[in-house]
């Protein structure tokens, strides 16, 4: 992969904390790395309406990371307290992690909240 086609990616791991009863994700920082982002649209991402689904985003990679299944991924740096934890939730969770060969695909959808 060409560095040109590289994006800098924030990767944060989710940590359920209990507050008043009630179950919270928290999103803990992990570390940042460089990974190739595509948005593949094909005819099996139009939803039962007929539109296109943009909320879908493709990661590859060829070196092994710390990103598993629910993991949360940036394009930028979420303000974090002082405990490591991000403010704000980031903006694409990863749903699915396909290793073909050496490269290793993870599909990503936008997080809309718990």
């Amino acid at each position: 992969m060409k560095l040109k086609n590289l994006y800098l990616c924030y990767l944060y791991e989710p940590i359920p904390q209990k507050e008043l009863g009630e179950t919270i994700l928290k999103w803990k920082y992990k570390c940042e790395k460089r990974m190739n982002v595509q948005q593949d649209i094909g005819q099996l991402d139009v939803n039962s309406a007929g539109l296109i689904d943009f909320d879908k985003i493709k990661i590859r990679t060829d070196y092994d990371i710390d990103l598993n299944k629910q993991d949360g991924l940036s394009f930028e740096l979420l303000k974090l307290d002082d405990d490591g934890y991000a403010i704000k939730p980031p903006l694409y969770r990863v749903s699915s992690k396909t290793k073909v060969g050496t490269t290793t695909t993870y599909s990503c959808e936008i997080y809309h909240g718990e």
